[in-house]
């Protein structure tokens, strides 16, 4: 596959996820069919909601689901959506 369909979902991620340091993944798995699962910890909540915003957002993402979020700082996330080769937002 010329595609480069992992590099490009992780390159989205990536760039959804703060400079700071301050929201970090722990594990990002990519299955068949484009279904991606991320975790990891975040330090503050508002900057947690903003890069589950911007990747649900983002071109490619379809169907996010933000799963439980434990603890108070640092809180453990986890989420998942389709990725759509980058093309369309569908939901």
């Amino acid at each position: 596959d010329d595609s480069f369909r992992s590099l490009s979902i992780l390159r989205q991620v990536t760039e959804s996820f703060p400079d700071s340091g301050v929201v970090t993944a722990k594990m990002v798995e990519i299955r068949e069919g484009g279904v991606v699962s991320c975790s990891g910890t975040a330090r503050e909540w508002a900057a947690l909601s903003k890069m589950m915003d911007q990747l649900s957002a983002a071109p490619g993402v379809s169907g996010f689901r933000s799963g439980p979020i434990r603890g108070k700082a640092p809180m453990q996330f986890s989420f998942d959506f389709h990725w759509n080769n980058g093309g369309g937002h569908e939901n």
